[in-house]
This record gives C-alpha cells, sequence and structure tokens, in this order.
C-alpha cells in the first residue's frame, strides 16, 4: 500500500483560530557539540512550519512549481534568539499572518518549549511570490486572487 502524506493531516499541525501550531522534536542533528539547539536549525524549523502552515490551507507549493511556475520565497527575516533548549525537547512553532499585502506577506514565528511554554526564538518573516521563467532572475508576481482569498482571514495585526 502507497502511503499518501497528504491524507495525514497530523504531520501539518492544525490551525487553533487565526494561528497554525506545529510540532516537532530537536534530534541529534538539531543540536551542537553541548546540545544545545544550533541556532541556524531555529531556521529550518520555521521552514517547516510555514510549509506545513500553507499545505493546511490548501495551497501545493510543489503544484503551483510545477503549473504555474511560481513560488514562495524568503525576502527577509529577522529572529531573536531568546532562550536555549536542547536534545529531544518537543517544540511548537506557532505562525501567525501579520500582514498581507499584493505580492507578499509577513509572518511571525514564535518557536516554543511545548512543555513550558517559554519562546525560544521569534521569527518576523517577509514571503514573496515569484515567478520562475526560462533560467532568467525570479520575478515577483502579484498572488493570485485564489490564494490571497485563504489568506485575508488570517491577518492578526493592522500594520
Amino acid at each position: 500500500m502507497h502511503y499518501d502524506p497528504a491524507l495525514d493531516p497530523a504531520l501539518d499541525g492544525a490551525f487553533d483560530e487565526l494561528c497554525h501550531r506545529f510540532l516537532l522534536r530537536v534530534h541529534y542533528e538539531d543540536t551542537d557539540a553541548g546540545g544545545i539547539i544550533y541556532h541556524a536549525q531555529y531556521l529550518a524549523f520555521a521552514e517547516r512550519a510555514r510549509s506545513a502552515w500553507l499545505r493546511c490551507l490548501g495551497i501545493d507549493q510543489p503544484a503551483m512549481l510545477i503549473a504555474e511556475n511560481v513560488g514562495f520565497v524568503v525576502r527577509r527575516m529577522e529572529i531573536d534568539f531568546l532562550m536555549p533548549s536542547g536534545l529531544g525537547t518537543v517544540l511548537e512553532v506557532e505562525s501567525s499572518l501579520l500582514r498581507l499585502g499584493g505580492a507578499s506577506l509577513t509572518l511571525q514565528q514564535n518557536v516554543m518549549n511545548r512543555e513550558n511554554g517559554h519562546i525560544l526564538a521569534r521569527l518576523v518573516v517577509d514571503i514573496g511570490l515569484v515567478e520562475f521563467r526560462n533560467g532568467n532572475p525570479p520575478k515577483i508576481c502579484r498572488l493570485p486572487a485564489a490564494i490571497k482569498i485563504k489568506f485575508s482571514g488570517l491577518v492578526t495585526s493592522n500594520s
């Protein structure tokens, strides 16, 4: 029997009101020599959560890339490392949409220790939609109406 991960919603977390929650466990490969989460891994954790966020909204990134030659890219990111954590910790990445523009969006992502609720890292991420054509540099493009409508009810800030 072929396993289809798209049919297993538990893998992608879930929405709680306007916020998406994604769980993961810190593995040995995520840590430095002292057993503490290596700082760059927070970027990977946030990326996994953003991809899961999109899948939960019914946005199929691989299909968009194949059919329309468009994809989401990170344009800018701020990250504050607030507290260390280590091997074996269960993390929750909380993602909220702060701003929705014509061709971009801004998310806030909190990476938290699931057991005690402490925020370990806070990220603010600007994402844009770009078109990939004929080996040329990617070109920014507007969010299609069908995708923008999926985001419209999720904005948590007026900024």
